[in-house]
């Protein structure tokens, strides 16, 4: 093949190539703002999260009718009396058929995936205040400070508690450590005998309104709150 005819063909396999990258990316958006809408819709959140498909190109996996490594972020979804933040969905697979890309209504097979979302330290000291009860928490270690001010016989008491945050079914529950009152430690009997003269009944938060295919596993202590994980069940989602 001469030069001359090399070249024109060369632009038009790129010409070509870049037709098939703008239609690829095209579908992409239009197929993740969909799913954008409807999960908003579904789980009345806020704003549109944020949709990835990262399994390569969006065609061929439409062709296929198979959707791999799908992540679902979103900046806050309620849950109850407090919010979660920084929601991630992980899911490795998802089958699409074919009246559902076109648009139709029809059922999506969801395989099991994984989620993890943050409850600020701001959100559970709110829950956890009671009557002039004012808590703050923060982070110490793999545990958490709680400190409140209490009053004994007309007398202000500075009054701190170091609180393990533990997972009961979708209830965060903070488990007394150790104790100290005007920076001295205290048996935990004496500071949770002051902190119940001032309403406190236990530290727990329930974490509420979240889906029922969603089964939350675990929690960590991180800088600004707790960090949330768990499963996300396999099911069928009907859609449109």
């Amino acid at each position: 093949m001469t030069r001359r005819r090399l070249i024109p063909l060369l632009v038009t396999v790129l010409a070509l190539g870049v037709v098939l990258v703008a239609a690829d990316l095209a579908a992409r958006s239009w197929a993740t703002a969909r799913v954008a809408g409807e999960l908003r819709a579904r789980y009345d959140l806020p704003a549109d999260p944020a949709v990835d498909l990262a399994g390569g190109s969006f065609l061929l996996q439409a062709l296929r009718g198979r959707f791999e490594d799908v992540t679902v972020r979103a900046e806050d979804v309620p849950a109850g009396s407090v919010a979660l933040h920084d929601v991630r969905v992980r899911i490795p697979a998802v089958d699409v058929p074919r009246e559902v890309l076109l648009g139709r209504p029809g059922t999506v097979d969801v395989a099991a995936g994984t989620v993890r979302a943050e409850v600020s330290f701001d959100d559970l000291a709110r829950q956890v205040s009671a009557r002039g009860l004012d808590v703050a928490l923060a982070r110490s270690g793999d545990a958490v400070r709680a400190t409140t001010r209490v009053e004994v016989f007309t007398l202000g008491l500075d009054l701190a508690l170091r609180v393990r945050p533990e997972l009961d079914g979708s209830t965060v529950r903070l488990q007394p450590l150790d104790a100290e009152v005007a920076g001295a430690d205290v048996s935990l009997r004496r500071a949770e005998d002051l902190l119940e003269a001032a309403g406190y009944d236990g530290w727990s938060v329930a974490l509420t309104d979240v889906p029922a295919e969603v089964e939350l596993q675990d929690l960590q202590v991180v800088d600004a709150g707790v960090l949330v994980r768990g499963a996300v069940r396999a099911g069928a989602v009907d859609v449109g």
